[in-house]
């Protein structure tokens, strides 16, 4: 079993992000890993990930720009990033993350997706993973010009094609070290910032 929970990164003069933090999960039930990055940045994992509108409330209480990465057993990430421009997402092992949502849009369509279940049903989670995979493909170009301009907002450099090639390469089973990688092309944290 691998690394699960929701990474959260945020920037703040003395404790606003834990104090905005603080407003939506419990500090001492909630909070597995905490991370001091660069320049005030930091990161923290929660249990429980963050519920709809909740990223966007995060960084209106923290007073600006904040990222979330949801980690699913090491295996994939969904990222997330909110700021002033607006919200942006991408994914950490786009095969696999197409594979769960294919899975699961399938699972729910006929109430309960047996494993060895129906030929047909399985054939609809594979045409399912190819086309939510296209997809994320697809837009990955767009979530990294989108990820360089969430840096600008939050007075950071980042260049757009070394966001591509973190979000390109494949991090199966340690997705957080994608994030994390992620975190220092956005100018954010050091290599190696979670170990």
């Amino acid at each position: 079993m691998g690394f699960h929970g929701e990474i959260l990164v945020g920037r703040g003069e003395s404790e606003t992000f834990v104090e905005a933090l603080a407003q939506f999960w419990n500090w001492d039930e909630e909070v597995s890993d905490d991370w001091q990055l660069r320049d005030n940045w930091r990161a923290v994992c929660v249990r429980t990930p963050a519920a709809d509108g909740e990223l966007a409330e995060l960084a209106h209480a923290a007073g600006g720009p904040v990222l979330a990465c949801l980690v699913f057993e090491g295996d994939m990430g969904h990222i997330q990033g909110i700021s002033a421009a607006g919200r942006w997402e991408a994914w950490l092992n786009s095969d696999y993350a197409a594979h769960l949502r294919a899975w699961s849009t399938v699972d729910e369509e006929v109430g309960g997706l047996d494993p060895d279940g129906s030929p047909a049903d399985h054939a609809r989670v594979n045409q399912l993973e190819a086309e939510y995979h296209g997809e994320m493909e697809a837009a990955r170009p767009d979530a990294a010009r989108a990820a360089a301009a969430w840096a600008d907002q939050a007075g950071l450099l980042a260049d757009a094609s070394r966001v591509e090639e973190v979000l390109f390469m494949p991090w199966k089973p340690q997705a957080q070290r994608g994030f994390f990688a992620l975190l220092a092309v956005l100018g954010i944290a050091d290599p190696q910032s979670e170990s």
